[in-house]
């Protein structure tokens, strides 16, 4: 379906009609196609829902109107127009950055949080992580080249080729100025994360892919240890997208860690 949210139509999808929701939000210029896999199974379950974001999949805008706000705004309208007032909110790779910044802002909507393969804009003291080559300067002549060599580093899993093409195909739905926009824009406003974490009483689920060669694992654990009710679940031999290469697995993960806090 499609939602008017701020003057854009916003595809989402919603599955199952549980007491218990759950809202994806997807990494970089990834959309709905990044968690179906892993929200599919879920859903006997769960109410399971997810959207495309801004200037990704079927949400079309126009890149002047991709902030980090307006992805924070969007969470909340989302959910409105889905009639959703509480859920445990799933964030994905640079996804991270929006679902950690919307649960600060108004954590009595939320059940619980999920961070997969990324922890936001949070950075360990006193070492900073080098900002990453933007996707114009990644190996490649062309926008598919840049994809397909990103698809190469994230997906180290064997017998893997279906996966690498299927992530490609996802991002290639995008356009390489809304890509460069996503991946370089930096939040105007720092928070001190070592004091804010702490206040998230809501139970975490962290998962990380252990050969993720982006985002890494000792972050993950230091945002672990800054939350007061959080499980930090390493998938050994995946890569960034385990819930495309192992949606069965991750969704096991997820259902074992809230199904005994939330019902």
């Amino acid at each position: 379906m499609f939602l008017d949210i701020d003057g854009n139509k916003v595809f989402a999808l919603s599955f199952g009609n549980a007491q218990r929701t759950i809202l994806a939000h997807s990494g970089w210029v990834g959309n709905f196609e990044d968690w179906i896999a892993t929200l599919a199974p879920l859903s006997k379950t769960w109410r399971t829902a997810i959207y495309d974001h801004r200037g990704t999949g079927e949400t079309q805008v126009p890149v002047g109107k991709i902030s980090h706000e307006a992805l924070i705004d969007d969470v909340f309208r989302v959910m409105d127009a889905l009639h959703i007032d509480r859920c445990v909110l799933g964030g994905f790779s640079r996804g991270t950055i929006t679902v950690l910044r919307a649960v600060l802002r108004h954590p009595e909507r939320f059940d619980g949080l999920m961070l997969m393969n990324g922890y936001g804009d949070v950075q360990l003291p006193d070492k900073p992580t080098a900002p990453r080559p933007a996707p114009s300067q990644w190996p490649g002549e062309t926008f598919r080249d840049h994809l397909e060599w990103f698809a190469d580093q994230i997906v180290p899993e064997p017998d893997s080729d279906h996966i690498k093409r299927w992530a490609v195909n996802i991002l290639s739905r995008s356009s390489p100025e809304v890509a460069e926009r996503l991946h370089t824009m930096k939040p105007e406003d720092p928070i001190d994360w070592a004091k804010r974490l702490p206040e998230l009483r809501m139970p975490t689920l962290l998962v990380h892919g252990e050969k993720d060669p982006f985002y890494r694992l000792e972050l993950m654990q230091y945002v672990d240890s800054l939350l007061p009710d959080s499980k930090l679940v390493v998938m050994e031999g995946s890569g960034h997208v385990p819930m495309m290469a192992r949606p069965l697995d991750v969704a096991k993960v997820i259902d074992d860690f809230f199904s005994p806090r939330i019902h």
